[in-house]
């Protein structure tokens, strides 16, 4: 049964509202319960705070040890993949989902977009700030969620205590960001602190409809103004792409191959070519480029707008310029004139790389030569994605590659990704082959 969409931003949030809703009642009956267990024993003070080691709960000999962390209900795989489908359908319908964009935009994990979740909740409706009061009681802290109440609702062991630790410091990503913040309190352990989205995160992820010209203008002021380009070096490129994409291609690599040629014939250009690549990540837009600059023989200029805001002199020159993350540069509230100007000053190939269709103005839109749209692969092509993720030279096991891919809808770059995990899985269990379940630790480590 194909998957549907959904009818707006605010039916996606309920949905994902359902599972946090599942996650803190699930610790509210565990915490009555142990509350419960205590008082029916405790006599004293000290009794209390010290409940937790005559409960046996901690074990002193572990390298951390948790108050018995509340279990978040995992979704099944299906329900997963139906969550996963229905977003793509969304956006393929061109139904914004602020949620999935803004982690799309910024490559956010999945517990990176629970914990914008958890801060979300108590601005959407007071039951969860009442929840949240509740599960820290006899703490001296607001009803906004603690970094100590995010842990425990979000981990489940020591190696997820300190990843989404890791996510909360000032260095990370999400912090960086500056969407969210950690609020100071009169106490000092950072336990104690509490989460706060930004009044315009806010506003932008219950936005309907969410849209990515206003994801752009939250996000680009926090990115910092560093110059982030690549001479692409790779040595061999497989593409798995639909016929379609792949005639794209092949047409843009012989217009720059018999360039001089048509220029003679009559059929010369005042400038380069253009092309938009629009696709989700992994899903082959930059080894696309790269095969084409292989086969050219001509190197190839990647630029990251994510991590750079001015275009310098350089790339101008560039005979293959990849411009990654170009929302920044193509939305209606972009500086235009900027892209047109550096369009119309190159004679070689350039590309824009995004993530979703963009509403381009018109200016713009006509200088576009071509407009490729990259597809997640399909089962036959995640077969073919899996079989050549691991070298020929790799150990591994008979796998059954078309029940993985049946299984598992991943994009090309994620299978890369789950290969190299998967080896490193094998090897730290001194296993001489990659196993199947070898695999599957590394798809459970990426789905996090």
């Amino acid at each position: 049964m194909p998957a549907e969409p959904f009818l707006d931003n605010w039916t996606y949030l309920k949905v994902e509202f359902n599972w946090l809703e599942r996650l803190l009642l699930n610790a509210v009956a565990k915490q009555r319960k142990d509350t419960k267990a205590i008082e029916r024993v405790a006599q004293t003070k000290a009794d209390h705070a010290t409940s937790h080691w005559w409960k046996g709960v901690i074990s002193l000999e572990d390298s951390i040890a948790f108050d018995s962390p509340v279990k978040p209900p995992k979704a099944s795989p299906s329900y997963q993949q139906q969550l996963d489908a229905r977003i793509q359908v969304s956006r393929q319908r061109g139904i914004g989902l602020a949620l999935p964009l803004l982690c799309d935009r910024l490559n956010l994990t999945t517990f990176e977009k629970n914990i914008i979740l958890i801060a979300l909740a108590p601005e959407v409706h007071r039951r969860y700030a009442q929840l949240f009061g509740y599960l820290q009681s006899g703490q001296d802290v607001s009803e906004r969620p603690t970094i100590d109440l995010v842990l425990r609702l979000l981990c489940r062991n020591d190696a997820e205590w300190r990843t989404v630790r890791s996510s909360l410091i000032d260095s990370s990503r999400l912090m960086k960001s500056g969407l969210i913040e950690v609020e100071e309190n009169d106490r000092s352990m950072f336990l104690s602190r509490s989460l706060k989205l930004s009044d315009d995160c806010i506003n932008y992820l219950l936005s309907e409809p969410a849209d990515l010209a206003a994801l752009e203008e939250l996000v680009s002021p926090e990115m910092p103004l560093e110059v982030a380009m690549t001479q692409s070096k790779r040595q061999s490129v497989n593409l798995v792409l639909p016929k379609a994409v792949q005639a794209q291609l092949e047409e843009i690599y012989d217009q720059i191959r018999f360039a001089s040629q048509l220029q003679d014939w009559g059929f010369g250009r005042s400038n380069g070519i253009t092309a938009l690549l629009i696709g989700a990540s992994g899903t082959g837009k930059t080894i696309a480029i790269q095969s084409i600059s292989q086969k050219l023989g001509l190197p190839l200029t990647e630029i990251d707008l994510a991590i750079v805001d001015e275009p310098s002199e350089e790339l101008i020159n560039q005979p293959l310029l990849l411009i990654k993350s170009a929302e920044r540069w193509l939305t209606r509230s972009a500086p235009i004139a900027k892209v047109i100007e550096l369009i119309e000053a190159r004679n070689g190939l350039t590309c824009f790389s995004v993530r979703h269709r963009l509403a381009i103005p018109s200016v713009l839109s006509s200088r576009i030569d071509f407009t490729i749209e990259f597809p997640k692969p399909d089962t036959t092509a995640r077969i073919q994605l899996w079989q050549q993720a691991f070298p020929k030279e790799t150990p591994i096991a008979k796998i059954e590659w078309k029940t993985l891919a049946k299984k598992y809808t991943l994009t090309g770059g994620e299978i890369q990704e789950i290969a190299r995990i998967s080896a490193i899985e094998a090897m730290s269990q001194n296993s001489p082959t990659i196993e199947l379940d070898h695999i599957l630790r590394a798809i459970d480590r990426l789905s996090r």
